[in-house]
């Protein structure tokens, strides 16, 4: 299920809205004491720069390590320890977002840590994140949200292999199942009916737990996969753009409007465009 899981991730943090509340940079000398639990009202990303610790999760330990760059949700109870002798040192900002994340997150299975590797780019990552936090500038939000982006990026492309740990959610086995049927039926009528039964749920609650997954309405979803379809056969001189509309179950007037609103462009003139850059791109590597 690659592609659901991949599906699921990026549709879920290109649509979250961040807003970073604080940054900065702690030290976390050891101590005899028995850590105490903390739990945040923000979600909080914590990099690891240097130093060995544990942190315990939901009473589940952990290893922090250097490069270890941990995502913990808003209310997560946890403590962190320092390994006797060490001193840990641990970059961190605090965040909360405006599209709900516990769901994905409890699907997915995510994980709380990644072991990330560029561990200099990352560190940089965060000292820019500081900086920028420090130094309200007008443009500071627009680099902080960018900056943000980043370290999501980081952590989405450090995940673990699919598969690897806990057995797929039963949300996440409904869910494959009903963007499969959607890929093997783009060419029917699809209704909401079709995909609720599919995973016997009343249309009315399939609807609300679809969007609590992807962030849109099925038909929504529905009409965003066939345009994205529509594009990539585009690229085949071979089929025409009457062909292509059948190929997704569309009216060739209603397709060329739908696909306009999409891209800003006509089938035809999307095709025309996309051939030429692409013809570009290999010219080079056809002299060389």
């Amino acid at each position: 299920m690659t592609t659901t899981y991949l599906t699921l991730l990026l549709k879920h943090f290109e649509q979250m809205q961040i807003e970073v509340a604080a940054a900065g940079e702690t030290e976390i000398g050891s101590v005899p004491l028995k850590p105490r639990e903390t739990v945040y009202d923000k979600s909080r990303f914590l990099y690891i720069r240097s130093g060995r610790g544990r942190i315990w999760i939901k009473g589940r330990e952990e290893e922090l390590v250097p490069g270890i760059l941990g995502i913990l949700l808003a209310g997560t109870p946890h403590r962190i320890a320092v390994n006797p002798g060490e001193v840990l040192n641990v970059q961190w900002c605090h965040f909360h977002t405006s599209y709900g994340d516990r769901e994905i997150y409890k699907a997915l299975n995510l994980p709380y840590t990644v072991q990330v590797g560029g561990k200099a780019e990352v560190s940089s990552l965060f000292d820019r994140l500081i900086e920028q936090m420090a130094a309200a500038k007008p443009t500071s939000n627009l680099r902080v949200k960018a900056l943000m982006l980043e370290l999501l990026s980081v952590y989405l492309e450090h995940l673990p292999p699919e598969g690897q740990g806990a057995a797929p959610t039963q949300e996440l086995q409904k869910i494959d199942v009903v963007l499969q049927y959607i890929d093997e039926h783009l060419a029917d009528n699809i209704t909401v009916e079709d995909l609720a039964r599919q995973v016997f749920l009343h249309p009315n609650y399939f609807i609300m737990f679809f969007k609590s997954l992807l962030g849109h309405s099925p038909i929504q979803y529905v009409n965003h996969r066939r345009m994205e379809i529509a594009k990539s056969l585009l690229m085949m001189p071979e089929i025409n753009v009457s062909d292509v509309a059948a190929r997704i179950g569309m009216q060739i007037y209603y397709f060329s409007r739908m696909f306009k609103a999409h891209t800003g462009l006509t089938p035809s003139r999307y095709r025309k465009q996309a051939l030429e850059i692409a013809s570009a791109c290999a010219d080079p590597a056809e002299e060389a």
